[in-house]
């Protein structure tokens, strides 16, 4: 099959791969963004975050551009230490534990910023069939604001650092804020099935809907107008509110019937959201009742916090938004 040449202006892309204590898998995802896409016209540049274990020695290897912070800042502020470095025009972000298996996969989310009106691109994630892990399970859900994951995702650096780039008081929640701040601003917010790389983590992990719950409230209170798609039948507040209804009657009553029976049925219709086996909508639909309820927690936690420490985080590195005074 003879191919296509593409004679179209080729943009500078920077690549930003935020890495701490990566050694497990930053070899396996370097050498998938040099060796497998074939994009020309890119550099990578790797925002060490104070690795402890043979990240950085592993780096060395690779004809990369290597920023090392002398102590971890988080994710959000390593990245936007890694788009103040950048060359490109466009900047793909992608994270440590994520592997490029598809040649074209640059070139996907540059097509997109043909259309002056994009400001950033999401892709999305597949499994490791290698593995067999637990997930949670999601169904389409219709909103003209869907989140951007930052493990595979593209954003137009002058936009980027116009909205001035993840917020660091939101180390869990930037995903989201970002969004946000990129559609407040004009920009539309695309996604793209086509845009696939693998995960080769849990996607989500329990032990981080905890760390995603403490950016529910401040997210809320900054971001009143925001409605983003709900990917579960029903919502971890919810599911929480429910869960704790079920567990004061039992202990009202001694007998815990009431929380099992909610977690039963509340497992099965999120479950029910995925075409699969019924062992696997039940397996997939109770980690994702436990995933929510943690998610909750980690939500009644964050806004205790908020209200007693006034947003003091982690993360500390940001851009100033530099946002024009004429609309778009």
């Amino acid at each position: 099959m003879e191919t296509v040449q593409r004679t179209e202006r080729q943009p500078v892309v920077t690549v930003i791969v935020p890495a701490h204590n990566e050694e497990r898998w930053i070899e396996a995802c370097l050498e998938s963004i040099l060796k497998v896409d074939n994009y020309p016209n890119k550099e990578v540049i790797v925002v060490d975050d104070a690795s402890t274990d043979r990240t950085s020695e592993i780096l060395e290897r690779f004809p990369v551009t290597v920023i090392r912070n002398e102590r971890p800042v988080g994710p959000s502020s390593a990245r936007n230490i890694g788009v103040e470095r950048a060359k490109g025009e466009i900047v793909v972000f992608i994270d440590a534990h994520c592997i490029v298996d598809d040649s074209e996969w640059i070139q996907k989310f540059v097509q997109f910023f043909r259309d002056p009106k994009i400001g950033a691109v999401g892709g999305y994630f597949k499994r490791d069939h290698n593995k067999n892990r637990l997930s949670l399970t999601f169904r389409q859900g219709k909103s003209r604001l869907r989140l951007i994951k930052s493990a595979n995702a593209a954003y137009r650096k002058a936009v980027f650092e116009q909205v001035g780039g993840f917020d660091p008081t939101m180390e869990w929640g930037g995903d989201a804020a970002l969004t946000f701040k990129v559609h407040r601003s004009g920009w539309k917010v695309v996604h793209s099935r086509n845009i696939m790389i693998v995960h080769t983590e849990n996607i989500w992990p329990v032990r981080k809907a905890f760390l995603y719950g403490t950016c529910y409230f401040p997210l809320r209170k900054k971001y009143p107008r925001e409605k983003p798609v709900r990917g579960l039948l029903i919502s971890p507040m919810v599911i929480g509110i429910l869960l704790t209804f079920g567990l004061t009657i039992d202990l009202l009553c001694r007998f815990p019937i009431f929380t099992f029976s909610i977690m039963v049925l509340v497992s099965m219709l999120n479950g029910a959201a995925a075409h699969v086996p019924i062992p696997r909508i039940l397996i997939d639909g109770f980690y994702t009742t436990i995933w929510c309820l943690a998610y909750y927690l980690g939500a009644l936690y964050g806004g205790v916090r908020s209200m007693l420490r006034g947003h003091k985080y982690r993360g500390e590195y940001y851009y100033e938004p530099n946002i024009p005074q004429d609309k778009r």
